[in-house]
Formats: structure tokens, C-alpha cells, sequence
């Protein structure tokens, strides 16, 4: 069952909001057996809506539109809708008291422009679905089989719509096959010799009804392997046959079978093992910290960082010794090395890992060198030297993840050693 999205809105277009709303909704879909075909960035006017929708209605049963359900005069999303359908906005007296309520229980007063959030829809076809997170509610229209979803832009409205409401009518209104994918994260090598590597076997996977798409990000790739039909059973095992082989043919690369992020694997080898982590980031400015703490359940294994950006805060927070600052410079394997030792005893960790760098921008030949160093329970440590381009962010987003997959490969390597020395 394919579905299109449609997201409006000019600020979009204009850079000055980034979409991340199609990015959830087709990976929530996909869960759900839904296949996105096509998305459509449009701006507020109501032609290009009307457009949008003709040409999705001609491809597709299923179109989710996310935007324009505010209540000022650029939100036009609503009555376009109800034009293009043929019925009348009409007030809704429940949803009049439940947007007076949730401006009551802020303490904030009632406009005549939020009354226009309880002008909905009303005629055949036509569902409202309730947004208890804010005061836009959805709409479902159907028309000739199709289905028209509306949702508020907003980002948590939009989900808390999707997860309670629309998921649950689209399952229950369309027959589905089942989809299945699983993802064997490589790390060390690009997408062109992961493809070189899996050669004819990768040649052979479509006569097999496999599919196999390369997700490369900034140090490593997401090789996803997936497949449709109608046997759950059958579907599951098919691909992670193909998972197995896969990881097989790529062996000194893959990192995970299991996860799709390095901090999602971490994190589930720290806890497993019992252990805690903590951080000292210079050049990365605590972009490690916040992909670790982006993973749910991160207090349990992951102590905290310190952001020491200057060379005063190296030495006064993480005791990196100035005569080794001014001997080796602060972008150096020994001052690296220092941090990481410093915030594992400083915070009480098992493990810690620590960056230096020169990020950029510049014309300086030492733009994109960069340290990071990983400490361990022994007080041992491991330093990798980087020599990368002259971008800010993508060094820094570089920095990321030679961190996270070394910290991972060390924390791998250990808990090997231990199970040898049991064994």
C-alpha cells in the first residue's frame, strides 16, 4: 500500500525550518506495512495544495498533509481542503471547549482567532481527529477510496496524531502485505568497496526478493536489506538469512547486525556489561554527549561530560598538565590522551573518550587533524590520529562517530578478552 506526503508550509522552502516530519512518518509507516512513494514539499498557496493533491491522488490511495492549521491568515491549509472536497467549515462546539480548556490550563487568554481552530470540516466522508497536544485537530476526508489525512505541523502534534489516530484507521481501512528490513552497520569503509565486496552476491538478491540499499553517513554505512509479502514468517526469514551472509561477506566492517546507530550499540554493551562512560570533547563541543543521550535509557550507563574548549579548562577540569599543553600543543595524541584519563577518574567512569582537534574553517594546513582517545578500566589508552577536509561540520560530525565506533570497538574487544580469559 503506497502512501504520498505532502508537507506545506514556504518557511520550508525557504530553508528556514528543516523537515522533519516526512523522515518519522515514513519510518513509522514502513513499521506498519505502508510504503511511502513519493513526498512533496509545496508552499502555502492554496493552487499548489490542489496540485500536490491531484497529482498524488493519480499515483496513490493514501495522502498524509502535514502544515498550515494555525490560526493566522498564512494557514490556509483547512479551507483549501475543504474546497477541494466540497464541504463546509462549520464550528464544532466540542472542540470549541477543548481549545478553551488548553488555553485555560496555561493561563493564557482566548482570541477570537483560536475560535477558528474549532471551524472544521462537516459533511460526507469527513472525520475530525482529536489533538489533545495542541488546538489544529486532524482531518480525514475520503473520497472514491482515497483517503486525505491533515495534520498540524508541529512536530509532537503531529506524531501523537499519527501514533493514536492515523496509523490505527489506515491499518484498520487497508489491506497490507508485510515488510520487513534489518540494517548491518559497517564502519572503516565507503558504500562504492561494501559493493565491490559483496559482488555477485549482491547481484543475485533481487531473484531472491531482496532488496539492498546503501545508507552511507559521515564514517560509516548502513547496509539495509528488506523485502515484502504476504508470509510474516517467510519474509523474516528470508532477510536475516540474507543479514547473516551479508555480515559474513563484509566481516572486517560491520560493527552491528543488531543496531543501526553506534550509540545504540554502545550503550546496550555498556549496559549489558554493567560499565559507565564519560566524555571530555573539545572539537566535537558535546555533539557525543548529545548523541549518547539521544538514546533512551542513557542514565544508566553514561556519567556525563565536559565540554573543555579552552586550554584553561583542560587543565583546571581534567588536569591535563600545562607543561604537557605547552610542550605538545593542544591538538595533540598526549594532551588526548590527558582528557580521556582526567574525565574517566574526575567522573568516576569505567570508560571515557576524548577528542582535540582543529575543526575549522581556516586556511591553516591543520585544519581537520584532529586526536581521539578512549580510556579503559586498566588506565590504559587507545589514540587514533584523523586528518580529515576543511568543513566544520562535517569534521565535527566526523569526530562523532570515529568516537563512538572506537570507544564500541575497544568496549567489544574487552569484553572478548574477558570471556577467553573464563573460558
Amino acid at each position: 500500500m503506497n502512501v504520498e506526503i505532502i508537507t506545506v508550509g514556504d518557511e520550508l522552502l525557504l530553508g528556514q525550518t528543516t523537515d522533519t516530519n516526512s523522515a518519522w512518518m515514513g519510518l513509522e509507516l514502513a513499521r506498519s506495512g505502508f510504503s511511502v512513494s513519493h513526498k512533496a514539499v509545496i508552499s502555502d498557496e492554496p493552487m499548489h495544495l490542489c496540485d500536490a493533491l491531484d497529482a498524488a491522488l493519480g499515483r496513490c490511495r493514501v495522502v498524509l498533509v502535514t502544515g498550515g492549521l494555525g490560526p493566522t491568515l498564512d494557514d490556509r491549509t483547512k479551507p483549501t481542503l475543504a474546497d477541494y472536497f466540497g464541504v463546509p467549515l462549520k464550528l464544532h462546539e466540542p472542540t470549541l471547549k477543548a481549545v478553551r480548556a488548553y488555553f485555560d490550563r496555561r493561563g493564557l487568554p482566548f482570541l477570537e482567532t483560536n475560535r477558528l481552530q474549532a471551524e472544521l470540516p462537516d459533511g460526507p466522508g469527513t472525520a475530525i481527529l482529536p489533538n489533545p497536544l495542541g488546538t489544529a485537530q486532524g482531518m480525514w476526508f475520503e473520497r472514491d477510496d482515497s483517503v486525505v489525512v491533515s495534520m498540524p505541523g508541529v512536530p509532537h502534534e503531529m506524531k501523537g496524531l499519527m501514533t493514536n489516530e492515523v496509523i490505527p484507521r489506515l491499518m484498520e481501512r487497508f489491506e497490507r502485505p508485510f515488510r520487513y528490513h534489518r540494517t548491518v552497520l559497517c564502519f572503516g569503509r565507503g558504500e562504492s568497496y561494501l559493493s565491490q565486496q559483496l559482488g555477485d552476491w549482491e547481484a543475485g538478491l533481487q531473484e531472491r526478493g531482496v532488496g539492498l540499499a546503501y545508507l552511507p553517513s559521515f564514517g560509516q554505512v548502513r547496509v539495509r536489506l528488506s523485502a515484502v509479502g504476504s508470509d510474516e514468517a517467510a519474509v523474516r526469514a528470508l532477510v536475516d538469512g540474507c543479514v547473516e551472509e551479508a555480515a559474513v561477506l563484509l566481516a572486517p566492517y560491520v560493527a552491528s547486525t543488531r543496531w543501526e546507530q553506534a550509540s545504540e550499540g554502545l550503550g546496550a554493551a555498556l549496559s549489558e556489561s554493567g560499565l559507565q562512560l564519560a566524555v571530555a570533547e573539545s572539537f566535537t563541543g558535546g555533539a557525543i554527549a548529545a548523541a549518547l543521550t539521544s538514546v533512551p535509557g542513557a542514565s544508566t550507563w553514561f556519567r556525563g561530560g565536559v565540554v573543555a574548549y579552552s586550554e584553561a579548562v583542560k587543565e583546571s577540569q581534567l588536569g591535563v598538565p600545562a607543561a604537557v599543553l605547552k610542550e605538545h600543543t593542544a591538538v595533540s595524541a598526549p594532551v588526548a590522551e590527558a582528557m580521556a584519563l582526567g574525565v574517566r577518574e574526575r567522573l568516576g567512569a569505567d570508560w571515557s573518550v576524548a577528542t582535540t582537534g582543529y575543526a575549522g574553517p581556516g586556511t591553516t594546513p591543520e585544519i581537520g587533524t584532529a586526536f581521539i582517545s578512549v580510556a579503559g578500566p586498566s588506565g590504559s589508552t587507545t589514540t587514533k590520529e584523523f586528518h580529515w577536509g576543511r568543513s566544520r561540520d562535517v569534521n565535527i560530525q566526523r569526530g562523532v562517530t570515529e568516537a563512538l565506533h572506537l570507544i564500541w570497538s575497544q568496549l567489544r574487544e574487552a569484553n572478548e578478552d574477558c570471556q577467553k580469559k573464563v573460558v
